[in-house]
């Protein structure tokens, strides 16, 4: 089985469903990670947060955490990705050529500007694909006025300490928040496993799904 992750920044996807996605490689499926920008960010006062350097270097070490090999890192703007015919054909492009049975992205009413074009690109590309997830979203983006829906459920105990040790590689964003960034994530994946049956859990809004019997 092939799954394709689409994300917006470099830790968006480690954020949301890096557990789901190391246990699927764990399982022998072969995964792939698509970021949209190079994910360095400046503030609108010019404090540099987070550098180009520093971002690639943290990405690509969350995603070997995770037992990803394939991670594609696009070139669209950081706070202002689109959502427009470029956007669309590039996730295109790679959907086509990957060809994944899975998708997952974003959720279309989060907060944050790229990850909301990155979610509507992601499924105007996927038009023609049958499992589509948007993952949940988390503080600091996802404190939106419309009510995510917990509809999938992944187990992911025996993989959750993948995801942690992913999140801990963006060192700049540890820092920046801290262990209780990581406590708050391990306790929202508790959460949604106390209410799925598992010890620890992600969930996910179906945006479509081709179940068979």
């Amino acid at each position: 089985m092939k799954i394709l992750a689409i994300g917006a920044h470099l830790d968006d996807i480690e954020l949301a469903c890096g557990g789901t996605l190391a246990k699927a490689i764990k399982n022998g499926h072969n995964v792939k990670m698509l970021v949209m920008t190079d994910s360095a960010y400046t503030n609108f006062d010019g404090t540099v947060m987070r550098t180009r350097e520093e971002a690639l270097s943290e990405g690509n070490a969350a995603a070997k955490s995770l037992g990803v090999t394939d991670l594609e890192i696009l070139e669209f703007p950081i706070k202002n990705v689109p959502y427009n015919g470029n956007s669309v054909e590039a996730i295109d492009k790679v959907i086509t050529e990957f060809n994944p049975d899975y998708i997952f992205t974003h959720w279309v009413h989060d907060t944050h500007q790229d990850h909301i074009n990155t979610a509507l690109s992601s499924i105007s590309a996927a038009r023609n694909k049958g499992n589509i997830f948007m993952h949940e979203p988390f503080p600091p983006s996802g404190r939106s006025y419309t009510a995510f829906r917990p509809q999938a459920y992944f187990d992911i105990t025996d993989s959750i300490e993948d995801k942690i040790n992913s999140l801990k590689e963006h060192k700049s964003q540890h820092i920046k928040y801290g262990d209780d960034w990581t406590d708050a994530i391990r306790g929202r994946a508790r959460v949604r496993g106390f209410e799925s049956g598992y010890k620890y859990a992600e969930v996910f809004e179906i945006v479509r799904t081709d179940f068979k019997l």
